[in-house]
């Protein structure tokens, strides 16, 4: 039945409002159910922005959890002539460069080969047609000049777009009659790209004739350098692979000496950014975990016990020591690193520098992950996430490369072929991979593994940030979304419901309206009847 859209027409009594007000009523379950599901969704909310606070801390942590990461180097080149105005080399130092101070020697600089040619009127002016050869090394191309490009700028052009390694260019003499040359330069220095150039055309009887001089004013050479009195040759101004990790732009002749040496202050100030990203992810837990008993207020997350274990995780690996790693330093404290009463940390400018100072590689090792034999006949090559840092003894034995536990006699065979192997699977050593180059049974020394505070933490917030892990901001993301799925399913019945109940008030208060109407009809009717009856009824006397 149709209900009518008035209320209380026929009774005067306002309905609207009566269900209205029963309504609300219906609604407060679900403004319960909708304000806790509005604390899971702030709490879905903060832990996402958590783990991107994770994974921007992660990205720093991975910048400093390797040595060649971590460490950096300069270098420095002093002339043996003071008076010297000629810069002799730039010098350009990558991860993998190591300290060291080298004799240095530029005799002569690497240069390309150039050639000019003859004069010309004009850019304009005609030249014999004929066949443009262009040697560069060992490489010849040739070019036909025709009616189509048989002019000073045609053969500018045919030169560039010849696929040759030279460039021509205009050159302006400043002669009266014949100011235009062209200058051809090689693209690549070095003895081995020597340029030559001809415009020749075939004559009766006789071989090629050239029909445009061309003249060397450049012989194309090598540099040459000495370093540590060693002779070098080089094609390049720019040599890659003569000091590891170093790249040096000659620049002029001269000699001097070359020192790498380890660029503390770059070092430091990736310790500072390290630090600073702990801060900042210690500041953010902490204000989520807190609670203001003034305020009567808490952090999103306080008393969760994943965002509790979070900190505690990244509080452990800061404050302990690190495994396997021998010298001076094995605490961040020790070079000045100590944790402040809110969990932040805090440098000693002052005794970070001389730790610094005093061991770079035992400092190194505190933050990155460092692999070293003791036998030369084995070589560290890497490790995985699961090798556990420490000493492992290596051992050929009845023909298969064994680890084991230093001084713990528990070896277990390598798996891999030919010379590289690595830890096998289930043992402290798995993923530890090496090199041997050895088939003899006998004893290989030792090989040792130090795993860093970055690198740790690197492990550690691997398993947080990877959903795909299964780890314990997974189980919370799952848990918060099916929580917040969960209050969604019981919103969506309750309004049915009391959609439902709204419906079935409206109805009933429109059928009470319809009763009222009908029995004031029969009220009105009866009232009528009785009037009529008065009226026909003989006067009393």
């Amino acid at each position: 039945m149709a209900t009518s859209g008035l209320s209380g027409i026929t009774s005067g009594f306002d309905s609207a409002t009566v269900v209205q007000q029963l309504v609300a009523l219906e609604k407060r379950p679900i403004e319960l159910i909708q304000a806790k599901r509005d604390i899971e969704a702030q709490k879905l909310s903060t832990f996402q922005e958590l783990k991107s606070r994770l994974q921007t801390f992660k990205s720093v942590v991975t910048s400093i959890n390797t040595e060649s990461r971590f460490l950096a180097t300069k270098g420095t080149f002093n002339n043996n002539s003071a008076s010297a105005l000629t810069k002799v080399v730039d010098i350009t130092t990558t991860s993998t460069a190591t300290s060291g101070t080298f004799s240095f020697t530029v005799n002569s600089l690497a240069k390309e080969g150039k050639v000019v040619s003859e004069g010309f009127a004009a850019t304009d002016s005609a030249i014999p047609t004929g066949t443009l050869t262009i040697t560069v090394g060992s490489k010849v191309t040739t070019v036909t000049i025709n009616s189509s490009n048989n002019t000073v700028d045609g053969l500018r052009l045919a030169i560039n777009n010849s696929g040759a390694n030279v460039s021509a260019t205009f050159l302006d003499n400043g002669d009266a009659s014949k100011p235009i040359q062209l200058l051809i330069s090689g693209t690549k220095t070095g003895a081995a790209n020597a340029v030559s150039i001809s415009l020749t055309q075939a004559s009766l009887g006789g071989g090629p004739l050239n029909v445009v001089q061309f003249t060397q004013t450049q012989a194309a050479q090598d540099a040459r350098l000495t370093v540590d009195g060693i002779s070098v040759t080089k094609s390049s101004n720019t040599v890659t692979d003569v000091l590891p990790g170093t790249i040096l732009s000659l620049q002029g002749s001269g000699s001097g000496t070359i020192t790498l040496s380890s660029d503390t202050n770059t070092i430091k100030t990736q310790i500072n950014s390290f630090v600073t990203g702990y801060n900042d992810m210690m500041a953010y837990l902490n204000e989520q975990l807190a609670i203001d008993v003034a305020a009567n207020t808490t952090g999103t997350l306080f008393g969760n016990f994943t965002t509790q274990n979070i900190q505690q995780t990244l509080r452990n690996n800061i404050s302990g020591q690190v495994a396997g790693l021998s010298g001076d330093f094995q605490y961040l404290s020790q070079i000045g690193i100590t944790t402040q009463s809110d969990g932040t940390l805090t440098i000693d400018d002052g005794k970070l520098s001389d730790a610094l100072a005093t061991d770079i590689g035992n400092v190194t090792r505190l933050f990155a992950s460092k692999g070293t034999t003791t036998n030369a006949n084995v070589t560290f090559v890497g490790f995985t996430e699961k090798t556990v840092a420490g000493t492992y003894d290596a051992r050929i034995s009845g023909g298969a490369v064994q680890l084991s536990p230093s001084g713990k006699n528990d070896y277990v065979s390598a798996t891999g072929t030919g010379n590289f192997f690595a830890g096998a699977a289930g043992t402290d050593a798995e993923g530890l991979n090496f090199r041997i180059a050895a088939t003899a049974d006998g004893s290989y020394g030792t090989i040792n593994l130090t795993v860093g505070v970055a690198e740790t933490l690197n492990r550690a917030l691997a398993n947080l940030t990877d959903t795909s892990r299964g780890g314990p901001l997974a189980a919370e993301f799952d848990s918060a979304t099916d929580t917040i799925d969960d209050y969604d399913d019981q919103i969506l019945k309750l309004e049915q419901r009391v959609q439902q109940v709204e419906e079935n008030l409206k109805a009933k208060f429109a059928n009470l309206d319809t009763l009222l109407s009908r029995l004031n009809s029969q009220k009105a009717a009866f009232t009528s009847a009785l009037e009529g009856v008065k009226n026909t009824s003989p006067s009393s006397s």
